[in-house]
């Protein structure tokens, strides 16, 4: 199962806040990564690029098309801007934090509680810590740690990378979403739901071959590997759990035909703009790159 990637590479935007970082970038010469696409009406231009939701160093520098359609970009549109910290931290606490009184740990089920206790203290953090979060919060959050265990930070996510090479030179950020919308998919879910996505979390992490997991599918954003990528949203089309349909239908799906539509708009508006969404919204026959070709414009998949 790679439920626990593939809630990162497609949905992690909203959590990049957390830790704000920005990587070194150098002139060094760089292969493709991630996935990009030339999109036209006939009239304006605009490059896709495929993004991942953490990053390590050795992701940089970024190959030297991109680089180069990045700094002379007018617009940049992305799921969020990683900037907007303060809209990100109100809905935080309105959909991800349980009201004064009321404790994880108190509304999880006696089998659960144990084993979100013991995944706490194997990771050294604190029950105190996470008392106030949601079951499905609190599934980000070790999320993101496990990540970090393996050298992925969510403060090098490209997405806000991007967003520092198009600012530093008086770019503007779109946001195509809201922190918002993104964290009522979650919130949205009852409560035997996020504690279902919170056991699903938990037994993922205690995967032996999780390990190897995480570095193949980061590493077939790292060399631009359309098939790894695709078999890894077969993996995930062929699990009939919970939530690897939710994350199927709710966090990809579901979001491309908006995704789609606001690149669309910023096209016909703009010339030379550069978009840049999670790398599976870019794979698949429903992804965004064929919903935009299904409303008549010219998308060509560079790498």
């Amino acid at each position: 199962m790679q439920r626990l990637i593939i809630v990162s590479l497609t949905w992690l935007s909203c959590l990049n806040w957390l830790s704000p970082a920005q990587a070194a970038e150098t002139t060094t010469e760089a292969p493709p990564r991630g996935a990009l696409y030339e999109v036209s009406d006939g009239r304006h231009t605009l490059l896709l690029f495929g993004t991942i939701h953490v990053g390590a160093p050795d992701f940089y520098p970024l190959e030297p098309r991109l680089r180069q359609a990045l700094a002379a970009a007018p617009v940049l549109a992305l799921e969020l801007d990683p900037q907007n910290a303060a809209a990100m931290q109100e809905a935080a606490q309105r959909h991800g934090l349980y009201p004064p009184g009321q404790h994880l740990l108190d509304q999880l089920a006696p089998p659960l509680r144990q084993r979100t206790m013991a995944t706490l203290q194997r990771l050294g953090l604190p029950e105190q810590g996470v008392q106030n979060l949601r079951p499905w919060m609190l599934a980000l959050a070790l999320t993101v740690q496990e990540y970090a265990r393996h050298g992925y930070q969510s403060a090098l996510a490209v997405d806000s990378h991007l967003a520092a090479s198009v600012r530093a030179h008086g770019g503007q950020i779109l946001e195509l979403e809201s922190a918002e919308r993104q964290m009522r998919l979650f919130s949205q879910l009852s409560d035997a739901q996020q504690a279902q996505f919170l056991d699903d979390t938990l037994k993922e992490l205690q995967d032996s071959h999780l390990n190897r997991r995480i570095d193949t599918l980061v590493d077939a954003w790292r060399h631009a590997d359309s098939a790894g990528l695709a078999s890894a949203l077969r993996e995930l089309q062929e699990d009939d759990s919970f939530t690897s349909r939710f994350t199927l239908k709710n966090l990809l799906r579901d979001r491309n035909p908006g995704l789609a539509t606001g690149i669309a708009a910023l096209l016909r508006r703009q010339d030379k703009a550069v978009a840049g969404i999670g790398i599976l919204h870019l794979t698949g026959p429903d992804s965004v790159p064929a919903l935009l070709a299904k409303q008549g414009l010219q998308v060509r998949q560079l790498y």
